[in-house]
């Protein structure tokens, strides 16, 4: 995960200028490679906390966990050749625009399908009552429609990526609402 982020500021263009105007110009004329940094940084930083959050209370691990754990990681490690994707300079049609941030949008579906799969699978390995780890995935669901929405939202528009900050976020609002409340009410009971 740390190499993942690395990788992605090694990518990142250095301001370059003699004088302070030509220096913010410089950072101004590169602001789609920072943004695009920003957001990776942001996207795999979130699914390394995610991943700790599930593997917290694993008491047993065996080669199938493995295996989708390593999907897990495959998808993690695309992210800097992805964001790379995002940043390529030129003159896209909507469908070449469509290819490159759809294909970004889709390493997170599958990265967060995968750490899905790992969070119930944990719960087939680890006894019962140890499982509170593995609870609370509306993150992940969220993260899978909004950046699976917006791959063929793609094809229309080029701004289908708002669908990835209001995904995660009206789904956590429409989970709060509707399971929140009796999660708590168990909780309390």
């Amino acid at each position: 995960m740390a190499i993942a982020i690395t990788l992605l500021a090694l990518e990142l263009p250095v301001p370059e200028g003699h004088d302070v105007s030509e220096f913010w110009h410089s950072v101004r004329a590169n602001d789609g490679h920072y943004l695009a940094f920003l957001i990776s940084f942001l996207v795999i930083a979130m699914a390394w906390g995610e991943h700790h959050r599930v593997f917290r209370t694993a008491l047993r691990v065996d080669t199938r966990l493995r295996k989708i754990n390593l999907v897990w990681l495959m998808m993690i490690i695309l992210n800097p050749f992805a964001t790379k994707m995002l940043i390529e300079e030129g003159h896209d049609t909507v469908a070449t625009h469509a290819l490159r941030w759809g294909f970004y949008a889709l390493l997170q579906v599958l990265g967060n399908v995968a750490l899905l799969t790992l969070t119930y699978y944990l719960r087939t390995l680890n006894p019962a009552g140890t499982g509170a780890g593995v609870d609370g995935n509306e993150g992940s669901y969220g993260v899978i429609i909004g950046f699976g929405l917006s791959i063929p939202v793609f094809f229309a528009t080029t701004n289908a990526w708002v669908l990835w900050i209001l995904g995660p976020l009206l789904t956590q609002r429409v989970y709060r609402r509707f399971w929140g409340r009796g999660d708590r009410e168990l909780r309390d009971a």
